[in-house]
């Protein structure tokens, strides 16, 4: 990896760490007076995240060669972490249960369900309030993956410029033509409520290492008011915050990576947000549940600490410990395991084929 590489990278890296950050005091603070003082905003660090994660899926897809190379990798990448944080929820509310008297009866069932990361389909609710953007995250990868099967992955922008055309026909027209057909649209895929977000990020990956053009940046502007547009068609923010606060930040992650696209060097970087980069996936998954309801509750009421006490001497410190192990125990050591299994049984597969 080059200097240049690795600082784009660690740009990145600072960029979710912010993000997850913003995302773990929105939790902490949700549906508590504590909300109003700002933190309610912080939802918006899941737009970041997705502007990211069309960035990095596209320049995951531009360097793979095989389908089944992207699929190990996506695979190696978000299920071991995954699985831990579901055997970890499913344990704390077994235990909750278990001392509250409650009765942990489906509890297996929807553990089992959360497993295979689809449960949304399965009518199954997810055991962590967080998981919600993962299959929305697993939609859009499947559609990359589609793409790259059908060797039109150099038409990319036109794709996502149909999608985008799509998605405003469905707001504009066919919210109104067919209300129920909307309906089902945005519930069945809801990947397309936040397409504009994902295509951005492909966006910002071609003006970054194919030329800033015109026409992308154009590109960019719109999908900006599309998903202003879109705001109340679905994703969570409309249920905390109004659009009127939204697009502050929705325009600040805009500038902050057309700035980065453009090469513009960015004062973002250090070793607190890059380690929060490192643990982003794993925090994510285990903040809300974990420390928002569990802990932050249990301290309050046993140890009769104060809210921001509980937070921040606590389950603030718990959850990124907890993140800290799983990201460097768990996710990192079983991906690497995973690739490389991969890369032997592929190895062995071609040599058997050139006997």
């Amino acid at each position: 990896m080059s200097a240049t590489s690795g600082k784009r990278l660690l740009e990145l890296d600072a960029m979710r760490g912010i993000a997850a950050l913003m995302v773990v005091f929105f939790h902490f603070t949700v549906d508590r007076p504590e909300a109003q003082l700002g933190f309610k905003l912080g939802i918006t660090g899941v737009d970041l995240f997705f502007i990211i994660s069309g960035f990095v899926i596209f320049l995951t897809i531009s360097g793979t060669k095989h389908w089944k190379d992207f699929v190990v990798s996506r695979f190696s990448r978000l299920y071991p972490a995954y699985w831990t944080a579901v055997l970890l929820a499913t344990l704390s509310i077994s235990l909750v249960n278990y001392f509250s008297g409650e009765s942990s009866g489906g509890l297996l069932y929807q553990a089992l369900g959360n497993l295979t990361m689809f449960n949304y389909y399965m009518k199954i609710p997810n055991l962590d309030g967080s998981y919600w953007t993962l299959i929305i995250e697993m939609q859009f990868y499947i559609l990359i993956l589609l793409i790259f099967r059908f060797k039109l992955l150099d038409k990319i922008v036109l794709l996502g410029c149909a999608g985008l055309g799509f998605v405003l026909l469905n707001h504009f027209v066919i919210s109104q033509v067919s209300p129920y057909f909307f309906k089902i649209s945005r519930g069945m895929y809801m990947f397309i409520n936040h397409l504009p977000l994902f295509f951005s990020g492909v966006l910002f990956y071609k003006i970054k290492f194919n030329g800033r053009s015109p026409l992308l940046l154009a590109l960019v502007a719109l999908c900006y008011i599309s998903q202003l547009i879109l705001f109340y068609d679905g994703g969570k923010a409309m249920l905390y915050i109004t659009r009127l606060e939204y697009a502050p930040f929705l325009t600040v992650y805009y500038i902050v990576f057309t700035l980065y696209a453009l090469n513009v060097k960015l004062p973002i970087v250090n070793r607190f947000t890059v380690y929060l980069g490192t643990i982003s996936y794993s925090l994510y998954l285990v903040h809300q549940h974990i420390g928002a309801v569990v802990i932050i509750p249990f301290v309050m009421k046993y140890a009769h600490l104060s809210f921001w006490q509980s937070a921040l001497f606590v389950a603030l410190p718990a959850v990124f410990g907890l993140a800290t192990l799983i990201t460097y125990f768990i996710e990192k050591p079983a991906l690497q395991y995973i690739r490389n299994l991969y890369k032997g049984v592929k190895a062995q597969r071609e040599l058997a084929t050139a006997n």
